[in-house]
């Protein structure tokens, strides 16, 4: 099996209402997710506070790793601890300006959204359109604050707003493609069995002999609840590949083999088609 281009990203959520537990990171999981659709590979989740030093540093210990994508969610609005851009720039050691097309895309949020006023730029909508000077802004569909794109190195870096419809439309409409594109050929190919009456320790050496007789596929066990004392695992398999179709059939193939294996056992196997 040819070995697949990865497309590394790494998501960062800022925001303390993260961490606080107020706030359900749905944003994070639903970039991995369709990240991995799109080809790519999500190494890294990283949740940080409003503080602009400890996202600098976050974003600095990132680079090291040289990841494809940096995609930051939160802190790219007009109040006082919105401070994602600002922090990019410190970690490009760049300053915010001005960018014109920033302005020029909030402007026409505001014509569109009040066509019957003109809204006054104040200092905190301004905010919104000073970017670091390698930056450039990326179309908001529903909110008013644009994305920035920039990159340093081998490394692109996209700031999203932290509300979720605006963060998933600008990924679906600008972001996925990007991505797609550099993941080249490679996809996400993933089924599931739902094994009842087998333990989970049980379990184990058996998902670690199928690994091994099938190494492209990564099967991750997944206890789901008791029924009376009875458990019910799922078992998930996937591989990240640029021939699809023969990664579907080593994963029906060790689909196939952990069913037979587990039934011996007197386990109870449901296999998705």
């Amino acid at each position: 099996m040819l070995k697949p281009k990865i497309c590394t990203v790494e998501i960062v959520s800022i925001g303390n209402e993260l961490l606080l537990g107020n706030t359900i990171n749905t944003n994070a999981s639903w970039l991995a997710k369709r990240v991995t659709s799109e080809g790519g590979r999500v190494n890294r989740i990283t949740v940080v506070e409003d503080n602009l030093s400890k996202i600098v540093k976050v974003l600095r210990e990132i680079l090291r790793r040289k990841p494809g994508y940096i995609i930051t969610t939160g802190g790219i609005g007009p109040t006082f601890d919105d401070m994602t851009i600002k922090a990019v720039a410190r970690l490009l050691n760049q300053p915010l300006r001005l960018n014109s097309e920033a302005l020029s895309m909030i402007k026409d949020h505001y014509s569109r959204r009040f066509p019957e006023s003109t809204v006054k730029l104040t200092r905190a909508r301004l905010k919104m359109a000073m970017l670091p000077v390698s930056g450039s802004a990326v179309f908001n569909p529903v909110g008013t604050a644009p994305a920035v794109r920039t990159k340093t190195g081998a490394t692109v870096i996209f700031c999203l707003p932290g509300v979720p419809r605006e963060a998933k439309a600008i990924f679906k409409e600008t972001i996925a493609t990007e991505i797609h594109h550099q993941a080249g050929e490679n996809k996400f190919v993933e089924q599931w069995i739902m094994v009842t009456g087998v333990m989970e320790s049980t379990l184990a050496p058996i998902v670690e002999q199928t690994m091994r007789r099938w190494p492209h596929v990564y099967i991750k066990s997944h206890p789901r609840r008791l029924k009376g004392t009875t458990p019910i695992i799922e078992l998930h398999l996937s591989a990240l590949s640029p021939m699809p179709n023969e990664t579907s059939r080593d994963i029906r193939a060790a689909k196939d083999s952990l069913a037979k294996r587990l039934r011996s056992l007197s386990g109870r196997v449901t296999t998705a088609t």
